[in-house]
């Protein structure tokens, strides 16, 4: 047995060595398990410890005591929720408490340049940030961040049809002597080879996230831009070249539905034809939102998983973290240190929510608590959370309407645990 990843800290100060007892044990319900070629991993989702055992020792769990002794293993009739519970409660009573906003999710603009049929922002009147505006933003930013390094994430719209603003911002952030790195979501088509430049030298661009929605024809249909492009595909492949050539990371967002899903290896295959080995480049894959049945949920799952594979022999396997510590919110809709900055200047906690439910504005330090509460508030438990192995690291809130609890989801959250551990281990093997 080797350990791999130490249970995080706070389990060891709260829990320390589970006491053994003459009693029949289970394995605790937060236990995945993952083969590997020199036996299996086992990842406890609570306390973030992570053990090599070998297939023999797989194979007589009963008999390796130092399971009980880190969690692995609980008595029958254990209340593994409750412990769960327990140790959220005691790490939350134990987080330093901090008044920094150190995350700006910056909206330049909510116009967009392409006319996808998801959008989830379809239907939202296009909002232009102003200099005036990133002006006052920057004064905000140094009035919030604490003394500490901040993160941009342009976001849109389509961000870049104001690069003024992003340029302004950047340049003031330099000026001032604020450390800043940032990255962006855009559909690539307005970075040119000198754009893309200029992104990695004065904004600090660090990652840029672009979605193919398939193949040239699909692509092309899709996106229907504004412009008249007859081959809007190409050019997009171009401005990646751009900037993985500038040293911007790319990840590559494959939007997969049942309609789609497979001529989606042929663009993988494609995108390796032309960028080769190229270590500034990742490609994953995440299924459009919306209703499906099951049939069709198992479907896309089941091709997802081979689309995966796939990316993975064309070294475009985008490396995931494994948690590490307890896991006490969601995302930036719950957190403290991370806002949402409209066109207009308001201030939101979900880019999802970029014309509405806003809390407050950067020129005022009056703020909406109700509307911060709601952002917070938890979705109800369902049935299946009581033996979901990834309940401690899914949290649920209300506002996130794409996010409710379903097989689809445990599934692919599963997967996504499941290969950081993959991950994980091999940065293990490489270290040593």
């Amino acid at each position: 047995m080797q350990i791999i990843t130490e249970a995080a800290s706070l389990v060891s100060q709260v829990l320390g060595r589970q006491k053994r007892a003459d009693k029949r044990y289970r394995l605790m319900t937060y236990v995945l398990q993952c083969p590997v070629e020199d036996g299996v991993l086992f990842y406890h989702t609570l306390t973030c410890c992570m053990l090599l055992l070998s297939p023999e020792e797989a194979g007589r769990l009963e008999e390796l005591p130092e399971l009980i002794d880190n969690w692995f293993l609980v008595p029958e009739g254990h209340d593994d929720r409750k412990l769960c519970l327990q140790l959220r409660q005691t790490a939350a009573l134990l987080q330093s408490p901090s008044t920094a906003i150190t995350e700006y999710t910056i909206l330049p603009t909510t116009g967009c340049n392409a006319r996808c049929f998801y959008c989830f922002e379809k239907g939202t009147a296009p909002v232009v940030m102003s200099l005036e505006t990133a002006d006052m933003l920057v004064l905000f930013i140094l009035d919030h961040r604490g003394g500490e390094s901040v993160r941009f994430r342009w976001f849109g719209g389509e961000p870049l049809m104001n690069v003024p603003v992003i340029d302004r911002i950047s340049s003031e952030m330099d000026r001032n002597g604020v450390p800043f790195t940032s990255t962006i979501v855009t559909n690539g088509y307005l970075f040119s080879e000198e754009l893309a430049e200029k992104a990695a030298g004065l904004w600090r661009l660090k990652e840029a996230q672009i979605t193919l929605d398939g193949t040239r024809d699909t692509y092309n249909r899709v996106k229907r831009y504004v412009y008249d492009d007859t081959d809007a595909f190409a050019r997009v492949l171009d401005n990646i070249g751009h900037l993985t050539a500038s040293g911007i990371d790319v990840w590559v967002r494959l939007n997969i539905d049942k309609y789609n899903i497979e001529e989606m290896s042929q663009l993988v295959r494609l995108m390796h034809r032309r960028f080769g080995a190229n270590r500034h480049l990742g490609i994953y894959s995440r299924a459009l939102y919306g209703k499906r049945s099951p049939q069709d949920g198992e479907f896309l799952h089941e091709r997802q998983i081979l689309l995966e594979q796939l990316i993975d022999e064309c070294g475009y396997h985008i490396k995931k973290k494994l948690q590490k510590g307890i896991k006490l919110n969601c995302c930036m809709s719950d957190s403290d240190r991370s806002v949402v900055i409209a066109p207009s200047g308001h201030l939101g906690k979900c880019e999802h929510y970029i014309d509405r439910d806003f809390f407050g504005h950067i020129g005022s330090e009056e703020r909406d608590l109700s509307v911060i509460r709601r952002f917070r508030e938890r979705s109800p438990e369902t049935e299946a959370c009581a033996s979901c192995a990834i309940y401690p690291q899914c949290i649920q809130l209300k506002v996130c309407e794409k996010n409710l609890c379903d097989l689809q989801l445990r599934q692919e959250l599963s997967r996504k645990i499941t290969d950081a551990m993959k991950d994980e281990y091999n940065n293990y093997l490489n270290s040593k």
